[in-house]
């Protein structure tokens, strides 16, 4: 068979091109950080890229919902921590008013107790971006306020909702504390009756100071338990952003390049292409060489 230079010329520009189109690769993979740049570059591996990819992407928003959940979680057992110490207010007023000695000064420990209350209410009452720490899901209208004799009034609306969010496929988590649990406590009403006896000139019975003691061991009950549920977030939260770290981890294995074995490769074909264009000139006629 006679190798004419027409087919001569026809497989080196063939090779040529190959060659340039090598080089403009290895450019884009550098570029761009992955060794996979269309589905077509490799199948498999940009199937497992797009699923480790998609289950990396869920992964990452339930940490940020682990994280929304311990954040507001946290700022609601900083608010209740204030409304145990100014119970222990109270509690410390309340006991003073027992002594005889004190019978002249029910007047200024009532109205500590109203302030201690009215920080307590204050406390219950905090929003965090818009939304009611003890709210529930209700956000129309606060769940304590403060009546023009300084006691707790429990609002009459539901705010017993439960705020939730989901934190893996199979788990969903409450992640506020309803002012329900609080009021269930007792302390607004133990406190109220402990203001009417000395503004009405009487010390606190022993029944009162016991359903104020009462409130508290119940209140601390309910800080514990929520206690808990931040560390189980934060344990939560630690295994999901373990899981994303292994996702990343495989993706960089299934589209990951090796920077120093491509710069090699580049060199080389920028040597080949260099190559090849020396042999275009030796077969090609100098005047097709000059349009190149």
């Amino acid at each position: 068979m006679r190798v004419t230079e027409g087919m001569m010329t026809d497989q080196y520009l063939y090779n040529h091109d190959k060659v340039a189109q090598k080089e403009v690769q290895i450019q884009s993979q550098l570029a761009a950080n992955t060794k996979i740049l269309n589905v077509s570059d490799d199948v498999s591996g940009a199937l497992d890229a797009i699923r480790l990819n998609s289950q990396n992407n869920k992964t990452l928003s339930y940490v940020k919902n682990a994280d929304s959940a311990t954040s507001f979680m946290q700022s609601s057992l900083n608010s209740l921590d204030q409304v145990t110490t100014q119970l222990q207010n109270i509690i410390s007023s309340s006991n003073s008013a027992v002594n005889a000695l004190n019978s002249s000064n029910y007047g200024s420990i009532a109205q500590s107790i109203k302030d201690s209350l009215a920080a307590i209410v204050n406390n219950v009452n905090t929003k965090q971006n818009g939304m009611y720490l003890f709210g529930g899901t209700n956000y129309s209208g606060d769940p304590v306020s403060i009546d023009v004799n300084g006691k707790a009034v429990v609002s009459a609306t539901d705010h017993s909702g439960e705020v939730k969010l989901r934190l893996s496929d199979n788990v969903t988590e409450t992640i506020n504390i309803p002012s329900t649990k609080i009021s269930g406590t007792g302390i607004f009403t133990a406190v109220n009756n402990i203001i009417d006896s000395l503004v009405g000139g009487n010390a606190p019975t022993q029944t009162q100071l016991n359903d104020l003691s009462t409130a508290y061991n119940a209140l601390l009950n309910v800080q514990s338990e929520n206690g808990a549920k931040i560390n189980r977030f934060q344990s939560i939260h630690d295994l999901l952003q373990n899981q994303s770290d292994n996702y990343q981890a495989m993706l960089t294995k299934v589209q990951g390049i090796d920077t120093a074995k491509l710069v090699v490769d580049l060199q080389q074909q920028d040597y080949l292409l260099q190559v090849s264009n020396k042999l275009l000139a030796n077969v090609l006629p100098k005047s097709l060489i000059n349009y190149l």
